[in-house]
């Protein structure tokens, strides 16, 4: 069982760290080209940053908030995604999130992903 977990935590990982970036570039945010890895070092740094938050901080955020995502029929996970992504867009220098909708995206984005390949409710 914890081989199944760990593997887990690193899809849930990996799917941070490279959503940050892909989602950049479909939304244009490398005006419309794929980003070199200079260009995207900064979203790769977010997305790995974001990955430990996921793993660390989201299950304590979602424990303390319960009551919240009972009443918003879960939808408060969504504001804790994009949550951690502005806080990790605040310590990463050179990165920042063009707006909400990115964020909103980007937290779809991995939530969907982890949903599948990780097996994450």
């Amino acid at each position: 069982m914890k081989k199944e977990r760990g593997w887990r935590w690193a899809v849930i990982f990996a799917t941070c760290t490279l959503a940050v970036p892909m989602v950049a570039a479909l939304m244009g945010y490398y005006g419309g080209a794929i980003p070199t890895l200079a260009q995207a070092k900064p979203g790769l740094l977010t997305g790995a940053l974001l990955g430990v938050a996921h793993l660390l901080l989201r299950p304590v955020l979602r424990f303390v908030s319960a009551p919240l995502g009972c009443l918003t029929l879960g939808l408060f996970g969504l504001v804790i995604d994009v949550g951690l992504l502005y806080g990790c867009d605040y310590l990463v220098d050179g990165f920042e999130v063009p707006g909400l909708l990115y964020a909103v995206v980007t937290a779809i984005v991995i939530n969907a992903i982890c949903a599948v390949a990780a097996g994450r409710k």
